[in-house]
């Protein structure tokens, strides 16, 4: 397979831009982004709306690492959704602190289809496809497929059917699914316009009835290292 370098228009998850988590221990943080500047929200594909890291519950061996993208796509336009192509996704973990990426999950989509160009393309069926843990090529605003061989595949799910994949250790899913994120976006904008001082509980979900592209991967913890504190951020990297 050819060796392909993306230059890293990245979008990262909200401050902080670090998601930790602490693998010997059930405490995670969050942080969300689902309003972007111009530039990034146009380009839909790249578009981070959350990264998640948590310990399984039922496997404390194992880590959940998932990744939603492209928020607010509405039912009707779910079996029509797709990844883009032309995008490299990567999970970055720190494993000794120096925020600096030590290890890399990386996802991309490939496709079968009768028809050419990027118009035609949601007529075939797509498959992501997944490398790592490993030692990035690269670090930084660059991003370099590594190796020469998938780790594991799945077939991109676009119904509420759930297809997982897996290979070397890991479980993978790729797919349309109900967006997670809960926020009372009415509550919020009264707050901003002076006609109300709090959020209320509960809140009305905003973003209910919305879907978003998720990309999930649970890893065994022994293949991050030893270090019982990581760093998790999330990237996106075009061509």
């Amino acid at each position: 397979m050819r060796r392909l370098t993306w230059l890293r228009r990245t979008s990262l998850i909200g401050a902080p831009l670090a998601l930790v988590a602490a693998v010997g221990f059930a405490k995670w943080a969050t942080a969300a982004d689902h309003l972007d500047s111009p530039l990034v929200a146009d380009d839909a594909g790249a578009d981070i709306a959350d990264v998640y890291s948590f310990i399984n519950p039922n496997k404390p061996d194992k880590l959940i690492l998932a990744m939603t993208l492209h928020g607010f796509v509405p039912p009707n336009e779910s079996n029509i959704s797709v990844f883009d192509p032309d995008v490299l996704y990567q999970f970055k973990i720190d494993n000794n602190g120096d925020a600096v990426e030590d290890l890399v999950i990386q996802a991309y989509v490939t496709e079968r289809s009768r028809g050419w160009g990027w118009k035609k393309r949601h007529r075939g069926r797509q498959v992501m496809r997944f490398r790592g843990p490993v030692v990035p090529e690269v670090t930084g605003n660059l991003a370099q497929l590594v190796g020469t061989h998938d780790d594991a595949r799945v077939r991109v799910s676009r119904t509420g059917r759930k297809r997982v994949g897996h290979g070397h250790d890991l479980r993978v899913f790729a797919g349309v699914r109900d967006d997670p994120f809960f926020f009372d976006v009415g509550q919020f904008n009264a707050i901003l316009a002076g006609e109300a001082t709090s959020f209320n509980n509960p809140g009305m979900d905003g973003f209910a009835g919305f879907n978003a592209y998720a990309i999930v991967v649970e890893v065994p913890i022994d293949k991050l290292g030893d270090n019982p504190n990581i760093g998790v951020w999330g990237t996106t990297s075009r061509r």
